[in-house]
């Protein structure tokens, strides 16, 4: 009995060893003196209707492959042009994403659904595929003129900023119009 109940107790054994650890939960940076998360949201480039327009468009965009950290996306959306944009976003563990505007057609998803450890810090939250993890401007960064773009309702996104008015129709038609 015992000789044939070895073989499958060394079969479970080995099968066990071969399956995949629990991965632990990521973290959600949400320390910067400058960005707050907002939550994960969904990419738009696949949506119908879109033209392929993302969430976070008309801004800067870099990748880091191997390198990308949520404070390096904040640092990037933050400091590298004259002014600061007023979302920063992190896809697929290395890309990130700056603009004034999150397209009204991106809907906040669960936490979990931004899955992908960001390339450069394994333990930390960088969006997923077509997920992205945003951050938005404090108040505080917003309060010291920097131009603030906001999520509007009913597909309209408007802001006011040091450089001018914004209005932008992005749900209709896709595309985010600007008057200065």
């Amino acid at each position: 009995m015992l000789q044939r109940a070895l073989p499958l107790l060394l079969s479970f054994f080995l099968l066990l060893a071969l399956l995949p650890s629990p991965t632990p939960a990521l973290s959600i940076l949400n320390n910067s003196t400058l960005y707050t998360y907002a939550g994960c949201y969904n990419e738009t480039t696949e949506l119908p209707g879109t033209s392929q327009l993302r969430a976070l468009s008309g801004g800067i965009q870099e990748t880091l492959p191997d390198a990308m950290t949520v404070p390096l996306c904040l640092d990037f959306c933050a400091h590298n042009t004259s002014r600061r944009y007023a979302y920063a976003g992190l896809e697929y563990a290395r890309e990130c994403w700056c603009a004034d505007a999150l397209s009204s057609l991106s809907v906040r998803l669960d936490d979990a659904d931004c899955g992908y450890p960001c390339d450069g810090d394994n333990e930390t939250a960088c969006g997923g595929a077509l997920r992205l993890s945003v951050y938005n401007l404090t108040e505080e960064a917003r309060s010291s003129g920097v131009a603030v773009m906001r999520r509007g309702g009913g597909g309209i996104v408007w802001g006011v900023g040091l450089w001018g008015v914004s209005v932008g129709i992005g749900a209709v038609v896709g595309l985010v119009l600007r008057g200065f």
